[in-house]
């Protein structure tokens, strides 16, 4: 029997035994519970370690890896827009880099007690500390539109240096006055002062200007 059960470009079902899977070219979306057992309290492939998803994937489905307790590592490509509900809970990823493309996610998509390190549109930041009440989707789509509260959101859940790492992608000519706002109610000095010096370097605002 073939280990892929494809119909329709998608991944319908995953029958193999392999630690590390290679998912074959030519699949556009992971079905719902391609590699749980739904009709056995979704009991997840206990054996899998890492997934290669390849570019044409466009979503992953609901609680297409759900309880694959083993599962560390995933590849994600560049194709792909959503991930559903549960599509990885109950794994330990604990690292994870979504593509520029993804649109949407369900914020219960991964387990959250792992997972501790996500990276988006250049930006890296930690949930050790803000797991339990981080809004993920809503985080990911500030950062796509309007940074000023996705950097208001990093500021208030302790994440200051992530900020400061890739400070230079929150910032346009248009929001930069909101960003140095924000630094100084959050008491981001340091961050403060790199906004103040961008500004002032890069947009050739007048030094009266500086001070807000």
């Amino acid at each position: 029997m073939n280990q892929f059960e494809i119909k329709d470009n998608v991944l319908v079902k995953y029958h193999g035994k392999e630690d590390y899977i290679m998912i074959p070219d030519g699949i556009t979306r992971i079905g719902e519970y391609a590699f749980c057992d739904r009709k056995n309290l979704c009991m997840g492939i206990m054996q899998i370690k890492g997934v290669y998803i390849p570019e044409g994937v466009v979503s992953i489905g609901y609680s297409a890896f759900r309880n694959c307790y083993n599962l560390e590592r995933v590849s994600l490509p560049e194709s792909l827009v959503r991930i559903e509900s549960f599509a990885f809970h109950n794994t330990r990823i604990k690292e994870i880099a979504f593509p520029d493309s993804l649109r949407y996610i369900n914020n219960d998509a991964f387990y959250f007690y792992y997972l501790k390190k996500i990276s988006y549109l250049g930006v890296t930041f930690s949930l050790s500390n803000i797991k339990h009440y981080f809004n993920l989707s809503h985080f990911m789509k500030s950062l796509r539109t309007d940074k000023v509260p996705a950097m208001e959101m990093l500021l208030k859940t302790g994440q200051e240096q992530a900020v400061i790492q890739s400070y230079e992608k929150f910032i346009s000519r248009k929001n930069i006055d909101r960003l140095i706002r924000v630094a100084i109610e959050q008491k981001a000095y340091q961050l403060q002062t790199l906004l103040t010096d961008y500004k002032y370097q890069h947009f050739q605002f007048k030094q009266k200007d500086l001070y807000l």
